[in-house]
């Protein structure tokens, strides 16, 4: 049975939901801009900019009712939680776009289609979460599980994609440059997992 203590409609919410938007739009660009060519990627990175401002607006938004709100549905800290790492997801996967812009590796491994996969799955089951909260159940739930079990997937395809690099690179450079940016991409994923921790943690404790 859902836990139900604000109305879906309450502006903390709709602000929220509105907030993990911005994941779904960068992980879609950050896709994009892997699978353009090269020349086109800068201006999908500008895009993809353009969207991390956004998003760094969507969140002071939400700080800003955090701080002016005297009643709220969540503790003070995990509201501040929730919104700082969601931000930060957005983050970045914009670093991940900047990585390729910048370092230029020539080519990358077929795994980066995976992480691109794996970004754009956690995005959705997130902004899906966000604009269920205000109703906890076994949805809840499901969401923290399937983005544990998404990090898990991403963490064996970047070992794979790191021991075949390795193995198989013979310019260190452009090794490095690919190396960066699977860190980035993997970090990103990483990001997401945190994020499910922190409304791992709210559901708990409204539980």
């Amino acid at each position: 049975m859902a836990l139900k203590k604000f109305s879906k409609s309450d502006s903390l919410f709709e602000l929220l939901t509105t907030q993990s938007q911005h994941l779904i739009e960068a992980a879609d660009l950050l896709g994009q801009i892997i699978a353009a060519d090269p020349q086109d990627r800068p201006d999908l990175n500008t895009k993809l900019h353009e969207v991390e401002h956004r998003a760094d607006d969507a969140c002071h938004t939400v700080l800003k009712k955090v701080n002016q709100s005297f009643v709220l549905p969540f503790d003070r800290e995990d509201l501040y939680d929730l919104t700082s790492v969601t931000d930060t997801c957005v983050d970045l996967m914009d670093e991940a776009g900047d990585d390729l812009i910048l370092f230029k590796p020539s080519a990358l491994p077929e795994g980066v289609n995976l992480q691109v996969a794996l970004l754009r799955e956690c995005a959705q089951l997130t902004h899906e979460a966000m604009g269920k909260l205000a109703s906890i159940d076994k949805t809840t739930r499901d969401y923290w599980v399937q983005v544990n079990q998404l990090e898990n997937e991403g963490d064996q395809v970047y070992r794979t994609m790191m021991a075949d690099l390795f193995e198989g690179g013979t310019d260190a450079l452009e090794v490095m440059k690919v190396k960066l940016v699977l860190d980035a991409m993997e970090n990103a994923i990483d990001s997401f997992e945190e994020l499910s921790a922190v409304v791992e943690t709210i559901a708990i404790k409204e539980s």
